[in-house]
């Protein structure tokens, strides 16, 4: 979600929610280098959206108020307000320091600005405050993407993973991040799971197709990429054009 944070041919996806197209998963959409241009390709992926807070029950005046300036933060953010939404959150912060939901929706504002260091230590503090935060994970992951910082990338995706096994966009991101840096028997293994999780995840068909190609298992790509095409994917037909002659049939 692009980016996709995720793995790619033409272009490039990462979250791992409220990005253009073109980018890593659910984690959108950024233009890809040289180098990233030349492996993987994701299509139509964005970061993950983020669960509702809750309110503390019974609230008091200042969670009411909390409340209600969180609930206008994410309106403007679903509005792709960003400027305005960090400054309904950032009034809620002041009145809720160490909540770390207000700091994820914050997290995504500036991600969506493109404000990367900022977005990345609304991330940090949130999953200082909670650890076990999986979407928060998953688009610290996706800003780490976006920043190159590859490893760091693959290390919260690894710990998503960890933390919430049947997570198919993190499987799905860090398979990108792996077919990146060349590990593409790792990406194929991450792209099977996300698969596992999700059976209508054409990115990842289309993808574990290009990590079997890059390992020179051409079969399984064409399967792979002959499945992507059935189920939509804009890339797939390239692929089966160019190399499945002999299994398209």
């Amino acid at each position: 979600m692009k980016k996709s944070a995720i793995l790619l041919l033409p272009a490039l996806f990462l979250l791992f929610s409220c990005q253009p197209k073109q980018e890593p998963a659910k984690t959108g959409a950024v233009p890809a280098s040289e180098n990233k241009q030349q492996t993987l390709v994701v299509e139509g992926e964005e970061p993950v959206p983020a669960s509702g807070l809750k309110d503390v029950k019974p609230p008091s005046n200042e969670a009411k108020n909390v409340s209600t300036l969180v609930r206008r933060g994410e309106e403007l953010i679903k509005a792709k307000n960003f400027e305005e939404a960090i400054d309904y959150l950032n009034r809620a912060m002041e009145l809720d320091p160490q909540n770390a939901r207000i700091l994820f929706y914050r997290g995504m504002s500036y991600f969506n600005l493109k404000d990367y260091d900022k977005a990345l230590a609304d991330f940090n503090r949130s999953l200082t405050i909670n650890p076990a935060d999986t979407d928060v994970l998953l688009n610290s992951g996706l800003v780490r993407y976006f920043k190159n910082d590859l490893k760091g990338a693959l290390q919260d995706y690894s710990n998503a993973i960890q933390k919430s096994k049947r997570f198919s966009k993190a499987y799905y991101n860090r398979g990108l991040v792996r077919g990146l840096l060349k590990d593409y028997k790792g990406a194929v293994d991450d792209f099977t799971q996300a698969i596992i999780f999700d059976p209508n995840y054409s990115e990842a068909y289309y993808n574990r197709g290009m990590a079997n190609f890059y390992i020179k298992d051409t079969m399984n790509a064409c399967f792979d990429w002959i499945q992507a095409n059935r189920m939509g994917s804009k890339n797939a037909q390239k692929a089966i054009d160019a190399y499945c002659e002999k299994w398209n049939r």
